[in-house]
């Protein structure tokens, strides 16, 4: 390994979904099998039950849920508003909706525009510090073409897609290989803001795609040319 080269690059590489392994992927989904699947620890010792709290959280929490059933209902620029404040810098840039190590703030939020009032068919970046949004591309790729991208069986059209954007050399470069960690802890925190934000929400869903082509959403977002990593993304619909 090169003295200069991370083993979170390797990392990132190694699990890229691209053509040449997207057969491979999908045969690893259709084999496994989810009834021998863990969801907790078993212990000797029986637990004890504990309080639990009726916060507004809680009840917020009690209601997430993944959707892959959208309407074909046009996204107000208000809904819009309220997905993105899930990212807002609401004391300043160091100080956001959610944590990150050191304040580095690794994330960037983009969005693909199917069905969103005054910006449908467009590509927009999310300004988390004047809770603005700059059109990227006017020319955005279509939900019919998107799909195959993403490798997630959808019903109906989504109105938007969320896409994560990581880039991880602001927190390399203070932690080095630990801040590989940090980066994909901060995207965790975020995703959750937005799926939060979304359950409080009586008429919007959504679901996270863990599928998506690296490359083909790199070129889309006009970030090929950078160290920019796709990481995921979000599709919010009614």
């Amino acid at each position: 390994m090169e003295d200069d080269e991370l083993y979170f690059d390797k990392f990132w590489e190694a699990s890229s979904l691209d053509k040449f392994n997207l057969e491979q992927f999908a045969q690893s989904l259709n084999t496994y099998d989810s009834d021998d699947k863990e969801l907790t620890l078993e212990l000797p010792i029986k637990p004890v039950s504990i309080p639990i709290s009726s916060s507004a959280t809680n009840k917020i929490a009690k209601k997430r849920k993944s959707s892959r059933e959208f309407s074909n209902r046009e996204l107000s620029i208000k809904n819009l508003g309220r997905v993105l404040s899930s990212f807002y810098a609401w004391n300043g840039l160091e100080h956001r909706a959610y944590p990150s190590a050191g304040a580095t703030y690794v994330n960037e939020i983009f969005c693909v525009a199917f069905n969103v009032e005054n910006y449908s068919g467009k590509i927009i970046y999310y300004d988390p510090e004047l809770h603005g949004i700059t059109i990227v591309k006017d020319n955005a790729i279509s939900w019919a073409e998107a799909k195959d991208k993403l490798n997630m069986n959808i019903e109906g059209e989504p109105n938007l897609l969320v896409i994560f954007v990581s880039f991880t050399e602001r927190v390399l470069s203070k932690y080095g290989e630990r801040g590989g960690r940090f980066a994909l802890l901060e995207i965790g925190a975020a995703l959750q803001q937005l799926s939060l934000q979304v359950a409080e929400s009586k008429r919007l869903k959504g679901v996270a795609v863990g599928g998506m082509l690296d490359n083909f959403w790199k070129r889309e977002l006009k970030l090929d040319r950078t160290d920019a990593h796709i990481t995921i993304g979000y599709l919010v619909g009614q």
